[in-house]
């Protein structure tokens, strides 16, 4: 894979991440509640399907800020051996 697609991914990523916290900080509820949900799961699929993602800093702020969105990065990532191998 091409280093230009990386990057122009992680840029995608990230403006959908900002225009998301946008959306969530009107209603710092729901902010909390996604994250709630994202660690549920993330430590559910941990459990059951023995993904092997670590649980350390990185990526504990990962699914507290993106929530769900976090998770999805986390496991994409993980997924293709790009990170939180």
């Amino acid at each position: 894979m091409s280093k230009t697609y990386i990057e122009v991914g992680t840029l995608i990523v990230a403006l959908v991440v900002l225009w998301l916290l946008l959306v969530f900080i009107q209603n710092p509820v729901a902010l909390i509640v996604n994250s709630i949900i994202a660690f549920a799961i993330l430590f559910l699929l941990n459990a059951i399907f023995g993904l092997g993602i670590p649980i350390n800093i990185i990526t504990i702020l990962i699914v507290a800020i993106g929530g769900i969105v976090g998770l999805l990065l986390v496991i994409i990532l993980r997924l293709m051996r790009i990170a939180f191998v």
